[in-house]
């Protein structure tokens, strides 16, 4: 159930938001981040929605504060019996406002993995919500280097989330804990 899911997340992605990958390393880059290294054994779909000058919620009334704020990545890997959506925000040094970022895409997550559900008429699967917020300053609060994985809960929902120092190599494999 997992594979078909995951397939449908590819089919209901516009292409130019959307690249799939197998296997290998893949940088995640932003203007003004230090660039992210992913490493991974298996497929994943990797979402940018948040590009300079392009709107996804053209519905939605851009002067309310927070509403149409997005991050940078959304990654979705299935992983043994779960589908794990990681939530990537990429900041330079001042991670003021990624957490609301991530809260956002996570909202969005969840819809777009309930409507690839949908169109498998519903399979139970589980899928685990990670947001990251990558930062290229260690001295932040709560940054850490790649030796510590650890995630909180946050409040009230299904993700767990981890601020970590930008500039290393990640495995995805490592991450879905």
């Amino acid at each position: 159930m997992i594979d078909r899911v995951f397939g449908q997340l590819s089919n209901i992605i516009k292409a130019p938001y959307k690249n799939s990958f197998t296997g290998g390393k893949v940088v995640l880059k932003d203007s003004t981040s230090k660039d992210v290294t992913i490493k991974k054994t298996g497929s994943f779909l990797c979402v940018q929605l948040d590009r300079r000058g392009s709107n996804i919620f053209t519905f939605f009334e851009t002067s309310v504060e927070h509403l149409c704020k997005i991050s940078d990545r959304i990654i979705f890997y299935p992983k043994g019996n779960s589908l794990f959506v990681f939530i990537i925000e990429l900041k330079s040094s001042n991670p003021t406002g990624a957490f609301k970022q991530v809260l956002a895409s996570y909202e969005l997550s969840k819809y777009i993995c309930f409507s690839a559900k949908r169109l498998e008429n519903y399979p139970n699967v589980d899928i685990q919500y990670r947001g990251i917020i990558f930062s290229s300053k260690a001295i932040i609060k709560g940054t850490t280097k790649p030796k510590n994985l650890a995630y909180t809960q946050c409040p009230n929902t299904a993700l767990k989330y981890r601020h970590l120092q930008s500039g290393f190599e990640y495995d995805l494999d490592l991450l879905s804990f």
